[in-house]
């Protein structure tokens, strides 16, 4: 569309918004949407006017500009709200929208113009920067005011959808059935932590969450701990009932080789987005963590863990400053991109010999502030060679509802938590 057509949509959007001022909500416009500089500045006055309950006719919006000291404003308002070429338009949605989609076509030229520069002089970062740059575009110009009334309607649709569903799972599915049941899944927007201590489980927990949430669209997977090819080797033991130690000796039986067949590929089938450069920096994180959501469309992040992961920019700072600086990116990221974020943590020492809580948290008073949920593992190590023991999963914390513990049963063999069995006489931990 060209700049002339533009520059005449503006003028009809705010001429619209002064004849017909309820028009207004149906207009999510930000002053930056508008190519004129002047225009954007009006609408900028005429919505402060309008949330403000005064009237946004030509002459009051004038008579601001006035006070404001601002002729040319004062001018554009009477200009434009009483010009006869104009009408107010029947779809303000609609034009709304060509504005925005205009202002987005800028944004992204001039990116694109940035990158040729950047490149053309060997710039450090010029690409991640674009990239970076142009997933913002999805959600810069989404609407973050919202009404008592538009929050309950969203409310109510979630509840609605809920019970269309038989109450059955919403959320992002864990795999844990007693836990699904606790939680609902994990849920669009929320940071979801889960620590242990060493050797607990964390990562073969991750990974079991990673597959049942992937059986329901892609998912996106950042293993700063582990090599892809590891992550395979445990999911090649889930699905196989063949141990991992084994697999890693090559010791497995040739009758064991079809089900390690039929498991590659099961799990090759699902539709995950590992990265697994060691200890990322939190840019890339959320850098790849848009670019799947772009591209593949991803319904949830897992991390392990938060700990590993890196803030270059702030290298010099405290660990507890950067810890809280990445739960807070992840926590936004989760907001952002409307998905859940699940990451792993470290616990400090105080939490040998005894189940992780809360406070046991390496720098937990950042992570407690931005996380929604926290789970802390437990299994019993009494004897490190069975092959089935009882385990917990204990939600310390949930803002949606109450905590308490889970429990479920730990496979040695494929190093994974898993459910409860009735063969599982684990006295409390039993089915």
């Amino acid at each position: 569309m060209s700049a002339d057509a533009i520059f005449h949509i503006e003028r009809q959007v705010l001429h619209t918004a002064m004849a017909r001022p309820s028009s207004i909500a149906e207009m999510p416009l930000h002053p930056c949407h508008f190519a004129s500089e002047a225009h954007g500045q009006l609408w900028e006055l005429i919505r402060s006017l309008d949330g403000g309950n005064v009237p946004v006719e030509p002459v009051t919006v004038a008579e601001v500009a006035e006070r404001m000291g601002n002729r040319r404003m004062q001018e554009l308002a009477m200009a434009i709200g009483c010009a006869s070429d104009l009408y107010p338009t029947s779809q303000p949605a609609y034009q709304a929208g060509i504005l925005a989609t205009a202002w987005r076509d800028r944004e992204a030229l001039a990116i694109a113009r940035d990158l040729q520069d950047g490149a053309q002089a060997r710039q450090e970062g010029a690409v991640d920067d674009a990239i970076q740059r142009l997933m913002a575009l999805h959600t810069a110009d989404r609407s973050y005011e919202h009404t008592a009334q538009s929050a309950l309607d969203a409310a109510m649709a979630q509840a609605m959808e809920a019970q269309r569903n038989g109450g059955r799972l919403v959320g992002v599915a864990t795999g844990i059935h007693d836990l699904d049941d606790t939680l609902g899944g994990f849920h669009n927007s929320d940071l979801i932590v889960v620590g242990a201590r060493p050797a607990m489980g964390k990562t073969g927990f991750l990974l079991g969450v990673t597959a049942s949430g992937a059986k329901g669209g892609a998912v996106g997977l950042i293993s700063g701990e582990q090599p892809a090819d590891q992550v395979g080797l445990r999911w090649l033991a889930a699905g196989s009932n063949v141990n991992v130690g084994r697999l890693r000796a090559g010791k497995f039986r040739g009758d064991d080789v079809p089900a390690l067949m039929a498991a590659a590929d099961t799990y090759g089938r699902l539709p995950v987005k590992i990265h697994d450069r060691p200890s990322p920096d939190i840019t890339e994180v959320i850098r790849e963590a848009r670019r799947w959501k772009h591209q593949f469309g991803i319904r949830a992040l897992y991390v392990d863990y938060l700990q590993r992961i890196e803030v270059s920019a702030m290298a010099r700072a405290p660990k507890y400053q950067q810890v809280g600086h990445i739960a807070r990116s992840l926590k936004n990221l989760a907001r952002d991109l409307r998905i859940p974020v699940i990451a792993l943590a470290q616990v400090n020492r105080e939490a040998d010999g005894e189940r992780a809580q809360m406070k046991h948290l390496a720098d937990s008073s950042e992570i407690e502030k931005e996380a929604d949920q926290i789970m802390m593992l437990w299994r019993d190590l009494s004897n490190p060679q069975a092959e089935r023991s009882p385990a917990e999963i204990n939600v310390v914390k949930n803002r949606h509802g109450n905590i308490g513990t889970v429990y479920c049963t730990w496979h040695g063999g494929s190093t994974s938590f898993v459910n409860r069995s009735a063969s599982d006489e684990f006295g409390e931990a039993a089915a």
